[in-house]
């Protein structure tokens, strides 16, 4: 994992600049003689980019539009693309087609992943249908809480009455997602625990809703990684494919996206695991070059909306998570330029594609 000080490095020294550059052009050189990874490119894969852009789009996404990140896809040898609803410019029928067609002529894979309004009325979800089906997308990614759960929830109550309102919406929502021919798949997105999502999905009980299963996500509730696949599996609909680091802290960890191979995650098992209940399932890589996100989870703050484990179940996981923790800081780009900023993420996209390619066999 190239450092801190080598990726600001990266953006003055002219020799480290013409290294990247040339992995850069191996992956594309390996595009052209058509070795493609089986995997598609979550947009959230290039969330430099988009939060670079922040300033002149009110959505983070947008600042990405869909044919920009379908060139980054193409550019490192993506089957495919998880395309954010916010990413596409127009929702009139001719520029649809003219997206449609340009996803064709690339021969791309594609995914979309809808804000949470959708599943909320018929009405609202025959407009993402619409859209979907025009675009020739059959399944779609959906997080129905965008925080965190121990941060965006004050009380108990708050939770409480979150949760309610998402299982009431989606048992009325039945018999719309059975007519539809989009599958939904609902991400573990530091909300749910991984039973709560199994219990959510048994209570829908529709075959078009599952689970996009995130393969970190639930470390931040205090999960082992493996235990939340091997829950989710038979739901899964899609994936956010990724590999992660911790570190402690004062008040509990710092978590991070990482270049798959140079994490603690047991990719192939975890995969294998998926596969074995649903032999179709997407892998879609989310590798997000960020800061690493803290967990305070020594802190009360962090029990307010999540019932503490028995002190067994913890000790495992410190034991199990913690005990794998790297000892040298976690990336992070703050402070970094922008140019630093970009070449840091086509670099851990480029790590990430090649060990899929090489050591995963995607």
């Amino acid at each position: 994992m190239i450092t801190r000080r080598e990726f600001l490095g990266l953006a003055i020294a002219t020799p480290a600049l013409a290294k990247a550059t040339a992995a850069s052009l191996a992956v594309a050189t390996a595009i052209r003689a058509g070795d493609r990874t089986s995997m598609c490119l979550a947009y959230t894969s290039f969330a430099v980019r988009m939060l670079q852009g922040r300033d002149i789009l009110k959505s983070t996404a947008a600042a990405l539009p869909a044919e920009a990140l379908f060139d980054l896809c193409e550019k490192f040898g993506a089957n495919g693309a998880q395309l954010d609803w916010s990413q596409i410019v127009s929702f009139e029928a001719p520029a649809l087609d003219a997206l449609r067609k340009r996803v064709d002529d690339s021969r791309l894979a594609l995914e979309l992943s809808v804000p949470s309004k959708y599943l909320e009325t018929p009405e609202a979800y025959a407009e993402m249908v619409r859209v979907a089906s025009a675009l020739g997308v059959t399944r779609i990614r959906v997080a129905l809480l965008y925080g965190r759960r121990y941060e965006t929830f004050a009380t108990r109550d708050e939770w409480t009455s979150w949760a309610a309102k998402w299982r009431t919406t989606l048992v009325s929502m039945r018999r719309t997602f059975d007519a539809s021919p989009i599958i939904v798949g609902i991400e573990n997105h530091k909300d749910w625990h991984a039973q709560e999502l199994v219990e959510l999905l048994t209570l829908v009980g529709s075959p078009k809703m599952g689970a996009c299963v995130d393969f970190g996500n639930n470390i931040s509730l205090l999960e082992s990684p493996l235990d939340t696949v091997k829950a989710l599996a038979p739901y899964a609909v899609t994936t956010h494919l990724k590999d992660m680091a911790v570190k402690p802290t004062a008040e509990g960890f710092g978590l991070s996206e990482v270049p798959l191979g140079e994490g603690f995650l047991p990719l192939a098992e975890i995969i294998a695991t998926l596969r074995a209940q649903r032999p179709d399932v997407p892998m879609c890589l989310e590798m997000i070059t960020r800061d690493p996100l803290p967990v305070p989870y020594k802190t009360d703050r962090y029990w307010v909306a999540i019932d503490r484990p028995s002190p067994d179940v913890l000790t495992r996981f410190e034991q199990e998570v913690l005990g794998k923790a790297w000892t040298r800081d976690l990336p992070a780009i703050t402070g970094l330029p922008p140019e630093a900023q970009v070449a840091a993420e086509d670099e851990n996209v480029r790590r990430s594609v090649d060990y899929a390619r090489r050591t995963l066999k995607l």
